[in-house]
């Protein structure tokens, strides 16, 4: 069942997002560190406190557990609306039924019934399944290159 996020779930979905802020450490930025740790480290700030604009996270769930959520902002820009699918993960025993393509179709309706010009999606070269996905739900690729400043926390040091 695909439904958007009760305000009692945000620990739960902030264990998630930290799961899915580990796989991008380990497997895309090489920085491992263990599960454990990265979700003592992750923020306990409110999501919706923290959050301005239209933002929604929708969540996946089996058994009343979550097992996927997709998070989708929509900016208006004066001259037209974006649409964005900030974070999306699907628990790995969960992947390959359906799930991830469920919340993709939530979101798109979501940026339908918002009148979004454009909505976009990032994935790291190499994610083939995840860019599988997206590709296969109506994403295309466009000509863009985008780059990342990562400050270190240890020692001040501002350099990657």
């Amino acid at each position: 069942m695909i439904r958007e996020m009760k305000h009692e779930e945000e620990d739960s979905v902030r264990t998630t997002l930290a799961k899915l802020d580990y796989e991008d450490h380990v497997f895309h930025r090489k920085q491992a560190k263990s599960l454990e740790q990265w979700l003592a480290e992750s923020s306990n700030v409110s999501l919706t406190e923290r959050i301005e604009g239209k933002n929604v996270v929708f969540v996946a769930e089996e058994d009343e557990k979550v097992v996927g959520l997709c998070w989708c902002t929509v900016v208006d820009r004066g001259v037209d609306k974006q649409g964005e699918i900030a974070e999306f993960y699907v628990e790995e025993g969960f992947r390959g039924k359906g799930i991830g393509n469920a919340l993709i179709a939530t979101a798109k309706q979501l940026f339908i019934n918002e009148k979004v010009t454009v909505a976009f999606v990032w994935s790291h070269l190499g994610n083939e399944p995840a860019i599988e996905l997206y590709r296969n739900v109506g994403f295309r690729e466009v000509d863009q290159l985008v780059m990342a400043f990562i400050p270190r926390k240890e020692s001040g040091n501002q350099h990657v």
